[in-house]
């Protein structure tokens, strides 16, 4: 409906044209494929305005008075264009039934009632409205023109006769002026009502009072205008040819991708307007004679403003900001933040920019415009770099497109995660290049911003929380959760199922994936699969620095509120993504979440002796603690943590295949949140995994031993959830029978006596004996509750070789332990050990292992005696 802010003299050639353009399209369809009637919707606007001019007369107008004064005189271009459309009609008789009518005024419920595109009985009937409905509005009600016509401004007088179409068709009115206005009131009033229940209450007054003033559109000032911000320079390239070189390049992609989008009839309308950023030192090789504006202008881009920059060398970010600032106060709709030596590939990008926004607005129910939208960069695919942004962005923003902390890098992820945290940054297909930079090195010194995805990230996501409260405030955040996943082995069978999780929709997650093995032969597949993925991210270490330099890395890259680190061999639950997000809704100021690893039923004699020689006790605490509100630390197989600026890293000092890390990291975390008001880890027993025996369930105690070599460090570091034990354990007493076999070994020769070797060997016999009957009475008898809930397809002979089995993997443990605390030089931390529980489970988990060492070694010493006496 072209309406009367529409239908003007100022927009009389576009609607010529356009209008025109339609029906020969239509009509040519039409023929083409042998519709039999064809119906056109005409106009009164082509009966003369001479037969119009007079108020104090009602002119009633036939069909004939078309040419009633001669040649036809039309009511400007818009009614000449229906005039010459019937006569090329007229032209296709012999072919196709024509049928004309020719409207006045069109109006009903459904119908434009708003934005210019109105008739004048539906602006009439909403000014009314908006005063009926506002209590706080003025009562004056606008009607265009001198206030002496009776009709539509431009219109004196004019109704239609009906003679013709009663005698033809028989027919006449059946719904009366008053009640079609009516009708029409009722239904407008139900859409206003609605527009207005979205409005905050302190905003509606406003809106209607909008609502009083009919709109006036200037089709050809009406279209949306994308600003290209392109920041150029010589810096870094062998001569300014190649920086014009780099620049023609570009303007040729350009003109070639938009020419369609700028010269499209009907519809959205865009315009490309560049906005070229010189930098000082280049104004007298780029800017003198238009050198770098002749090249857009030569290429067919003529809308060009440019500025000269004095920003230090490579500052892109501030140059950014001066001509996006500029661009916003030239009123141009969408911001395009791009670089001097990018090509665009895709035709159309605009229209597609466009509509991706749209459907932003639709799927998250938030304002046009609201959002970030990335290209895709074929030269660091996955990576949100070269973003567009509405000039809504910059309205919270007050004109800053991005905050003064940027320097030259770092801005393009910044707006996309800013706009993440309500689900509102995409990556669409149209694809871009970059000559230098993106994944590869820079023509300038790169300068990161440091710690932008904490302070900086946060202060902007109030600003806009607090520009929605005003203007949207039934638009909510998303909970951000990035996944971690540090990989050595890149086995695609685990890391599939792990990046193919799906969130909620009040969730929005990306995938770090740190691959610490770069010689691996399955990194070209994952890359391949899903590098290109913007909510997959795949980096790649030089070295291997292991699993907790991996973790750091995978932090680093995060810009969520909240980091899962899942291990690469797990099998993920399903609905792991929404229980977590679960949790950290009930409990946002926990310093994480400890999840529940399970392992698969053990069916062998091994794997059963793993679950008996408790090395895997942690793994399921969340489900033996799921009533505990301060956890003592979780395994990083299935680890939450909240991202906060609190400087905790996973410690290095613990061997690169892990074993310590994961309680180091949770107790700084914990004591870092509680300091600051938080809470410590809580558990999530439904955050579940399961981790498959290692190395398919063959036998190796090498794990186990470095894990506990790695462990024993927290004794020093925590000496505060440390005791010191009644007895020694196994390690500690093979340690004591290798020195008394060294020492008898030196005095040999000597004494020429073998009792300290001796009494060596059977010191170490009785521990290992000791450690193996005293596991025997406790599996089998005294603690016969606690194997049973031990899921084991294992029974008989072979239970009792597992019973046997988990002693030698406890004191393989122990010996690790020890080892460590050699290496550390940490002597005196011999006898002490760390308790497990932190504290959370009272003096009974101490008072229970310090049982269990004086049994040991009462066994010992009654083994030792027994060994000697047959001996001697």
């Amino acid at each position: 409906m072209g309406g009367m802010g529409t239908i003007h003299e100022a927009n009389d050639s576009i609607i010529y044209k356009e209008n025109s353009l339609m029906t020969i399209n239509m009509l040519t369809a039409a023929l083409d494929e042998g519709v039999h009637t064809f119906f056109y919707a005409s106009s009164a606007c082509v009966y003369p305005e001479g037969l119009q001019n007079n108020s104090d007369v009602d002119v009633s107008l036939k069909e004939s008075d078309v040419w009633a004064c001669g040649a036809p005189k039309p009511q400007g271009l818009y009614g000449l264009e229906k005039l010459v459309s019937e006569l090329l009609l007229h032209q296709t008789a012999n072919k196709l039934e024509v049928r004309i009518a020719r409207f006045h005024n069109v109006f009903g419920p459904r119908g434009a009632w708003k934005n210019g595109r109105e008739k004048v009985p539906a602006a009439l009937l909403r000014k009314a409205l908006a005063i009926r409905l506002g209590a706080n509005v003025p009562t004056e009600l606008e009607i265009w023109g001198d206030g002496t016509q009776r009709r539509i401004v431009g219109v004196a007088s004019r109704n239609a006769n009906n003679a013709f179409v009663k005698e033809v068709l028989k027919w006449e009115p059946k719904i009366s002026l008053e009640d079609g206005m009516r009708k029409t009131a009722e239904w407008m009033e139900g859409e206003m009502k609605e527009m207005l229940a979205k409005i905050p209450v302190d905003k509606q007054s406003a809106a209607l009072l909008r609502l009083q003033s009919s709109e006036v559109i200037d089709l050809a000032e009406n279209a949306t205008t994308f600003a290209v911000l392109l920041p150029i320079t010589t810096r870094g390239l062998a001569s300014p040819n190649e920086c014009l070189s780099n620049l023609r390049k570009f303007a040729q992609s350009l003109a070639r991708t938009t020419w369609r989008d700028t010269r499209q009839v009907g519809g959205l309308r865009f315009h490309v307007k560049v906005y070229l950023a010189i930098d000082e030192v280049d104004s007298d090789i780029l800017h003198k004679d238009g050198a770098a504006e002749h090249v857009l202008v030569s290429e067919g881009v003529y809308d060009v403003t440019t500025d000269i920059c004095t920003h230090a060398p490579g500052h892109v970010c501030a140059i950014w900001r001066q001509i996006a600032r500029r661009a916003w106060e030239d009123g141009c709709d969408y911001f395009v933040l791009m670089g001097d030596d990018v090509v665009l590939k895709d035709e159309g990008w605009m229209r597609d920019a466009d509509a991706e926004f749209v459907k932003i607005a639709e799927n998250h129910c938030v304002p046009r415009g609201f959002g970030c939208v990335a290209f895709t960069d074929i030269t660091f695919p996955g990576m949100p770099t070269f973003p567009i942004l509405h000039r809504t962005h910059l309205d919270i923003f007050e004109g800053d497109v991005i905050p003064e902390i940027f320097f030259n890098q770092d801005g393009d992820p910044f707006l996309y995660q800013l706009y993440r945290r309500w689900g509102c940054s995409t990556m669409f297909p149209s694809c871009i290049s970059n000559g230098v930079g993106g994944s590869s090195p820079a023509r300038y010194t790169q300068t990161h911003a440091d710690g932008w995805t904490f302070d900086t990230l946060d202060h902007a996501t109030v600003a806009v929380e607090m520009w929605l409260s005003e203007y949207h405030p039934r638009v909510e955040r998303k909970v951000t959760i990035d996944v971690v996943v540090p990989s050595y082995r890149v086995q695609m069978r685990f890391l599939d199922p792990i990046l193919n999780l799906q969130p909620s929709p009040t969730c929005t997650v990306m995938f770090v994936v740190i691959i610490d093995n770069p010689s691996s032969a399955s990194c070209a597949e994952l890359e391949a699969k899903y590098g290109s993925r913007p909510d997959v991210r795949i980096r790649v270490n030089e070295e291997n620095l292991g699993a907790s330099a991996s973790r750091n890395r995978g932090m680093k890259e995060s810009a969520a509120e909240w980091v899962l680190f899942l291990d690469d061999d797990i099998t993920p639950k399903p609905d792991i993504l929404v229980e977590a997000e679960k949790v950290v809704r009930a409990h946002p100021k926990a310093a994480g979440f400890i999840g529940n690893s399970l392992f698969p039923t053990a069916n062998s004699i091994f794997t059963t002796a793993v679950h008996l020689a408790g090395v895997t006790y942690f793994w399921d605490i969340a489900a033996k603690m799921p009533e505990e509100r301060d956890m003592p630390w979780g395994v990083t197989a299935n680890l939450m943590a909240r991202r906060v600026r609190d400087g905790v890293e996973y410690s290095v000092q613990f061997p690169k295949t892990g074993g310590g890390e994961d309680i180091d990291f949770c107790r700084q975390k914990r004591a870092f949140s509680i300091a600051h008001g938080g809470e410590g880890y809580l558990p999530a027993p439904d955050v579940v995994v399961t981790h498959p025996y290692w190395d398919g369930g063959r036998r190796s105690y090498w794990r186990f031993y470095m894990w506990s070599k790695g462990d024993g460090a927290l004794i020093k570091l925590y000496p505060e959830l440390t005791y010191m034990d009644h007895a020694p354990n196994s390690a500690e007493m093979l340690l004591i029978s290798a020195s008394l076999a060294a020492l008898g070994l030196v005095t040999y020769p000597f004494v020429h006596n073998a009792w300290l070797p001796a009494m060596a060997g059977y010191l170490a016999m009785s521990t290992i004996v000791a450690n193996i009957a005293h596991d025997l009475y406790r599996h089998v008898r005294h603690n016969s509750d606690r194997t049973k809930a031990i899921k084991s397809t294992v029974t008989g002979i072979g239970w009792f070789l597992a019973v046997v089995e988990s002693s030698l993997i406890r004191m393989a443990s122990e010996c690790g332990r020890v080892v460590g605390l050699l290496e550390r030089k940490e002597l005196l931390q011999l006898g002490r050990r760390f308790d497990w529980f932190t504290g959370r489970a009272g003096d009974g988990p101490m008072n229970e292992e310090r049982m269990n060492a004086r049994q040991r070694f009462f066994l010992l010493v009654n083994i030792m005696i027994v060994l000697v006496s047959v001996r001697f």
